[in-house]
């Protein structure tokens, strides 16, 4: 079969290997479609922190399951399915209560352990889960990131009087736009710098936009006529320069929640009025399996929806091609995926 090999930084491959069979409580996918998600380009230029070098990246994945390992029914071949890809130990006090994400031995396949930018790819068969039929195999593959902003929109236990302001409008942002309508929330405004992706989050319903491009926050909010809003949502993280922003506007009593993930030597001069102004402060990691279950019945009911979001199609060999057109920015993308055994 093929598989991307990053060799090292920048330095991507395609080789050749054996079929992997499934090992006894494993299930083998017939990989379908693959999700370039954020994360693959900073694997790509060697700046993930948790990364080691040779490793086949992917984790946004959707397929068909073709074989089984021992103890396995055999029932599950021909099932079309989306993948949590984390390796867990099993043993602990979160495996058994299936919070994987606090498994103190969590891996995340294409990070961490060798991922799914192959043909074929083996996981446990509880990580495999099944999509309806009227699920296509495209949104499968989306319900990975689609489950990170979901998860993260949780973390501020939304309500029905709450107004919400995100900002970040890439695909979690987008995502966590829809996920906060899904949980309740009366209104949710979106911010980003890109026109485009603030108009693709206004057709898939943000209350309103602010393009960061031409006028702050708090002028955009003024504008908007909305001046007060109860929970934020950072979806870029980086080196901090949006959370010291929100940290700017936000009211007393307001709750902040990053699901950016931010990077080293950080710059957040405003962080004392989290203390001063009383804030509540949420982090996220990844998903749960209940998330995985409340997405798909989400997407397939068209409460969560995708259409617009895919901006570009491969195939599995054009993905060093693709991270380098990334990498260096030849064109702009929203949600690249990557066709495989078509």
């Amino acid at each position: 079969m093929r598989k991307i090999v990053l060799e090292a930084p920048y330095q991507m491959k395609v080789a050749e290997s054996e079929i992997p069979a499934p090992k006894a409580g494993e299930v083998r996918i017939a990989v379908k479609r693959i999700g370039i998600c954020g994360s693959d380009p900073t694997i790509y230029r060697g700046l993930h922190p948790y990364v080691s070098y040779p490793l086949v990246p992917g984790h946004e994945i959707s397929g068909v399951i073709d074989a089984v390992g021992d103890g396995i029914s055999a029932e599950r071949i021909g099932q079309r399915v989306t993948v949590i890809p984390h390796l867990v130990c099993k043993n602990c006090d979160a495996c058994e209560t299936h919070t994987y994400n606090f498994c103190e031995e969590l891996r995340c396949t294409g990070a961490e352990a060798d991922g799914a930018m192959c043909d074929y790819f083996c996981i446990s068969s509880e990580m495999a889960i099944k999509i309806p039929d009227a699920m296509s195999i495209d949104d499968a593959a989306l319900v990975e990131p689609a489950c990170v902003a979901y998860h993260g929109a949780k973390r501020a236990s939304l309500t029905s009087e709450d107004k919400v302001l995100v900002v970040g409008a890439g695909p979690i942002g987008v995502f966590c736009m829809q996920s906060c309508f899904a949980l309740g929330a009366k209104k949710v405004y979106i911010a980003d710098m890109d026109a485009d992706r603030l108009k693709l989050a206004e057709s898939l319903g943000a209350t309103g936009t602010i393009d960061v491009s031409k006028e702050d926050l708090a002028t955009g909010l003024k504008r908007l006529g909305e001046e007060k809003i109860t929970v934020y949502y950072d979806c870029v993280g980086e080196k901090g320069v949006v959370l010291n922003n929100i940290l700017s506007i936000a009211h007393r009593g307001s709750r902040i929640v990053i699901i950016g993930v931010l990077q080293n030597e950080y710059n957040i001069p405003k962080l004392p009025d989290f203390v001063q102004h009383e804030l509540s402060l949420f982090g996220t990691t990844m998903y749960v399996p209940t998330d995985y279950e409340e997405m798909i019945d989400l997407m397939s009911r068209g409460i969560i929806r995708t259409e617009g979001m895919i901006s570009h199609r491969f195939g599995l060999e054009e993905i060093p091609a693709v991270l380098d057109m990334i990498d260096k920015r030849k064109e702009k993308t929203f949600k690249v995926l990557i066709d495989v055994n078509e």
